[in-house]
């Protein structure tokens, strides 16, 4: 079959992975990398390349199958301790998988040898003809169409009303820093350090060979009502939180600073029984929010849909 999909994250993984026969398969994506929101920024500092690891910081295995997939990739368990702030307890690490350039280099690694056109954004998605439309370029027809990107963008391009709306997703504000020294921070992560700041984790964590960053992710009630907030008002918010909250020296951070912001990021709950939507005959639709949010239910998905059609 001639299969289009489109986007480049870990459902598409789960699919490419597990599908059998042989297939002419062509993976579209907008952004200029792989891995949807298991986004790593890198700058260049003082002739070292400092890392944000500013989307899922970890990734779990509750599988065989995902943690080969995981170890394949170069995974490795995280390193160091992690307090949940809350509670003043110690959290388990040694069941989180992370990756020293970030998780997204498991979806780079799984699709290094598959056709991927990035920086190509899909427009529209004709249903009945089974054709896929790009900006200046001509419509491309497939026997097969597999949508893996958050269902309110799908429904968009593919002019569907559906219930699957904004309200399937909360949004996601993230926020790394580079920092002069680690000194001050006896773990490596921190959960439940307020009622804005959900988790921050240290470079050190996932990589040694970085510089020193933290990064900083906001819970969900106020990633959704301060997203459109000023780049450098979110920033400074979570500098000032965790800085009040961990009694960390203001002093300590510099003003290398990398905000990120996801519209459609956490799924809330799963809406599938199969793993996959069934749009057509012809178009599927997979991801997280079929299963739940965790980087594994993406990869459940693809596999749930490849087992289908490998059928």
């Amino acid at each position: 079959m001639d299969i289009g999909i489109i986007g480049a994250g870990m459902s598409t993984v789960g699919f490419i992975t597990n599908l059998k026969g042989s297939h002419e398969i062509t993976i579209f994506d907008k952004a200029r990398s792989t891995g949807g929101r298991l986004t790593m920024h890198s700058r260049e500092h003082e002739g070292n390349i400092i890392k944000f690891n500013l989307g899922a910081q970890y990734a779990k295995a509750h599988s065989l199958d995902f943690k080969r997939v995981l170890e394949a990739a170069g995974c490795k368990t995280l390193s160091g301790t992690i307090l949940d702030n809350l509670n003043q307890t110690i959290i388990k690490s040694s069941d989180k998988f992370v990756h020293k350039d970030g998780l997204h280099s498991v979806v780079k690694y799984h699709l290094a040898d598959k056709k991927i056109e990035l920086e190509r954004s899909v427009t529209n998605i004709n249903l009945k003809e089974s054709m896929l439309s790009f900006n200046g370029s001509p419509e491309k027809k497939f026997d097969l169409i597999i949508s893996s990107i958050p269902l309110p963008q799908f429904n968009n391009i593919a002019n569907i009303n559906s219930t699957f709306n904004d309200d399937l997703y909360s949004k996601c504000l993230a926020v790394g820093v580079l920092l002069k020294n680690d000194m001050p921070f006896t773990h490596s992560c921190y959960k439940n350090i307020s009622d804005k700041l959900s988790w921050a984790s240290l470079s050190r964590s996932f990589c040694d060979e970085s510089p020193i960053s933290i990064t900083m992710h906001f819970s969900q009630d106020f990633s959704n009502n301060s997203f459109d907030l000023e780049n450098k008002d979110i920033a400074s918010i979570a500098i000032d939180d965790i800085v009040k909250s961990l009694g960390i020296d203001k002093a300590l951070f510099t003003d290398n600073i990398k905000v990120f912001k996801w519209r459609y990021a956490l799924c809330k709950k799963n809406y599938t029984k199969e793993g996959y939507m069934k749009i057509n005959d012809n178009v599927f639709a997979i991801g997280d929010w079929a299963l739940g949010p965790r980087v594994e239910s993406a990869y459940d998905s693809g596999k749930h849909l490849a087992q289908l059609i490998s059928e």
